[in-house]
């Protein structure tokens, strides 16, 4: 399971327009029913209601949104960044600048949160971070993080293997 599999170009946004939490979660959203035929509204409801619960932000400038709903049939995830950051309630007091979205069936609980590990394990690669939000284009943010999955995934196979590379 690769969480690379759930993303498609056409759910990256190079470039929010957002400006706030609740303008982020409705593009967001829209990402997310354009690409699943869900209805948005309700994606957007169910995004904002896990936000409610505590911040999705974990730090370091990057945010996890997600949810899951009876309205999918698969698993969808979608990237967004925000040059100027948006404040979405970080423990570190950070701006948000990247946001890694994931929405699923509710059928498949076990993937889900798999997946959500996946996307925090690479969020932790300060490089990735900084090369994600200097990306200019999908298919760009998308290769960065193909590669770094596969760096990822190299350095669980090796035990031996020092801290996954962003390669170039």
């Amino acid at each position: 399971m690769r969480f690379t599999d759930y993303l498609s170009e056409d759910c990256i946004c190079p470039d929010l327009t957002a400006r706030d939490r609740g303008g982020v979660l409705h593009e967001l959203a829209g990402l997310l029913a354009a690409r699943t035929q869900a209805p948005q509204q309700q994606l957007e409801e169910q995004l904002v209601a896990r936000e409610r619960i505590s911040s999705t932000a974990i730090g370091e400038g990057v945010a996890i949104p997600h949810c899951r709903s009876e309205k999918l049939r698969k698993m969808t995830a979608c990237v967004a960044v925000d040059r100027e950051g948006v404040d979405f309630g970080a423990r570190d007091g950070r701006l948000v600048r990247l946001f890694v979205t994931l929405a699923s069936p509710t059928h498949a609980p076990g993937t889900h949160l798999s997946v959500l590990a996946r996307i925090a394990a690479l969020m932790r690669d300060a490089r990735l971070r900084q090369a994600l939000v200097e990306a200019r284009t999908a298919p760009a943010i998308r290769e960065l993080l193909v590669r770094a999955e596969d760096a990822y995934l190299a350095s669980q196979a090796r035990p031996d293997a020092s801290t996954h590379a962003l390669a170039h």
